[in-house]
């Protein structure tokens, strides 16, 4: 059976910290395949800023964040070449913890790796997180660095 594992990103500073440690499982374990997956959502949750709404700033927009979508796909999977890993890389637009999560399950991952958003107690509670929603939403093991 091939070990498939989800590695989620955003290229923050905690996401980076998630690919060396995917990175350190595959030194362990050198035929676990690794996907990079980034989501990002600022166009669902723009729809709801009136001021921003106008389609000409829209695709303005979109465009800006698809390009630091890439960026962020592209930081992680410099990450892992760094690691002698080659591994595939996707973006998607929509609701981070839901797509990692529906991702996942059509894939057959066997593993999520992700990093953790670093909220304070109180706030990760109140707010919530994607790595929170992904742990209580997956069907697979996941594994949240932080």
């Amino acid at each position: 059976m091939e070990y498939k594992l989800l590695l989620s990103s955003d290229g923050s500073d905690n996401a980076i910290r998630a690919a060396e440690f995917a990175a350190e499982l595959v030194a362990v374990a050198p035929a676990i395949k690794i996907t990079v997956l980034v989501v990002n959502d600022i166009l669902e949750k723009m729809k709801y800023y009136s001021p921003l709404r106008s389609p000409v700033v829209l695709e303005e927009v979109d465009v800006f964040f698809k390009e630091k979508t890439q960026e962020a796909l592209d930081t992680t999977l410099d990450v892992l070449k760094k690691h002698g890993i080659k591994a595939d890389g996707l973006t998607k637009m929509g609701n981070p913890a839901q797509e990692i999560v529906d991702y996942a399950h059509e894939g057959n991952f066997s593993h999520i790796v992700i990093g953790s958003r670093g909220l304070g107690s109180l706030k990760g509670i109140v707010l919530g997180s994607v790595s929170s929603k992904v742990i209580q939403l997956a069907g697979c093991p996941v594994t949240v660095v932080k």
